[in-house]
């Protein structure tokens, strides 16, 4: 019984192989070349490629910015400091 079993699944897999408009398998086996399914499809590939590259960049470039600009916003900060010199040692500050 279970040899029966799996000789039919296997032999309904082997049918779906061999004809790909039933098993609907991808645009590019079913849609033939240049149809506006298969443009459709490249297109929606090319999207789902570039959407994690695009998100990505954009945070790397936020960071990039906001690091720029507490860099300069820190430089500004020190020019506009009054040096003090502190004195560790008692001897050295005069009292």
């Amino acid at each position: 019984m279970k040899l029966k079993a799996l000789l039919g699944l296997i032999g309904a897999l082997a049918l779906l192989v061999y004809l790909p408009a039933v098993a609907n398998a991808c645009a590019v086996c079913w849609a033939g070349d240049g149809g506006p399914i298969d443009n459709a499809f490249n297109w929606s590939v090319l999207f789902l490629m570039a959407a994690p590259y695009t998100v990505v960049g954009c945070i790397a470039t936020w960071l990039f910015c906001t690091y720029r600009r507490s860099a300069t916003k820190r430089a500004e900060n020190e020019a506009k400091q009054l040096p003090v010199h502190l004195a560790l040692n008692p001897e050295d500050s005069g009292r």
